[in-house]
């Protein structure tokens, strides 16, 4: 009972910080936004300006522009620069939360729990755990919970990259009734026609924004091949380079070569279907039967020990906390390869 308090005194706590948060968030917004685009612009002049520097100035900012190409395909409503600085202030203020949070708690929470015979005597509780040296704890606890925006964005972009490849299929063939217009016009024209659940609107929007305003081929070639390394397909590689054939030379074939191209990737879109009908059975044990397995041991064990019991043997014992680490690693790794395998990448291979 009094574990409950502590837990229900933590989610107080949060709740707090999520309703300052929900405060400060208006006023902070427009100094974020033009922040944002400030950063986005900076960088931008530096790579057309620099040209063949590029590479050492994307060594300096490797940070920005790994969370920058993260969001860019990870973010249904993605913005150059703003994007990013929403995300690193909020995972910032998602760690001081959870850290004061974990900090104020600790110092009601007792030093340590003893326990006796574990088959037979109960959890006795110490007192109460001095100031100094308690922020370890939390600020373990906080860089965790810090770091969940950032796997889950990881999740996201990967997902994403799987559905932009089928995606792909539908520009090409939208685009195809436009192929009369200049590139930047075919490229918008499409993403006004594409759905909201697609995942390619907002990149094919800056895409062709891309091909509307550069100021060098060098910032062009940049802009088409961040596209075509988002979607990380050798379709959309061809795509990108269909079109800045296009932009060069005029788009006279262009209609013949992405007619082309879809009869391409649709043979192979028929090619995986196949595939995956075969193997389906495998795949779906793969993603729910280890999942399935655990819950059922877990719980015969918790009805066979005891809650108390089973809790202190997993969690409080080395080889009870080393097989757990392997348990869930193991779980982890099924079920990403599951997860590939169930909807593969629209591809060559």
């Amino acid at each position: 009972m009094e574990l409950l308090f502590y837990v229900l005194q933590i989610a107080f706590h949060l709740l707090i910080a999520g309703g300052l948060w929900l405060l400060v968030k208006p006023l902070i917004e427009r100094h974020l936004r033009q922040l944002g685009q400030k950063l986005d612009q900076r960088m931008s002049l530096r790579i057309s300006l620099f040209g063949q520097k590029v590479s050492s100035i994307k060594k300096r900012r490797w940070l920005y522009r790994h969370l920058d190409d993260l969001l860019y395909f990870a973010k249904r409503k993605y913005e150059p620069g703003i994007s990013v600085m929403r995300f690193s202030i909020r995972t910032l203020f998602l760690f001081i939360a959870v850290f004061l949070s974990g900090l104020l708690t600790l110092r009601e929470l007792p030093a340590h729990l003893s326990f006796g015979n574990p088959f037979l005597d109960g959890i006795s509780m110490a007192d109460r755990l001095p100031v100094q040296g308690a922020w370890r704890f939390p600020f373990f606890v906080a860089v965790i919970a810090a770091s969940i925006p950032y796997l889950r964005t990881r999740y996201l972009y990967a997902q994403r990259k799987v559905r932009g490849s089928y995606d792909l299929l539908d520009v090409i063939k939208i685009a195809t009734k436009f192929t009369h217009l200049p590139v930047d016009s075919i490229l918008s024209k499409t993403a006004d026609f594409l759905t909201e659940e697609s995942v390619l609107k907002t990149p094919l929007r800056l895409l062709g924004s891309a091909f509307a305003n550069y100021s060098n081929e060098r910032e062009l070639t940049c802009e088409a091949e961040r596209f075509a390394g988002a979607i990380g397909t050798t379709f959309a590689v061809e795509f990108v380079s269909d079109l800045l054939y296009c932009e060069k030379e005029g788009t006279r074939y262009l209609k013949n070569t992405l007619m082309m191209l879809s009869r391409s990737m649709e043979q192979q879109r028929e090619t995986i279907l196949t595939v995956k009908a075969g193997s389906r059975d495998a795949i779906s044990l793969g993603l729910y039967g280890n999942l399935v397995v655990l819950v059922s041991s877990v719980g015969t064990f918790i009805y066979m020990l005891k809650p108390d019991v089973y809790f202190k043997l997993q969690f409080q014992t080395s080889v009870g906390l080393t097989f757990l680490m392997i348990i869930i690693s193991g779980l982890f790794i099924s079920f990403m390869i599951s997860t590939i395998l169930a909807r593969p990448k629209l591809d060559y291979h």
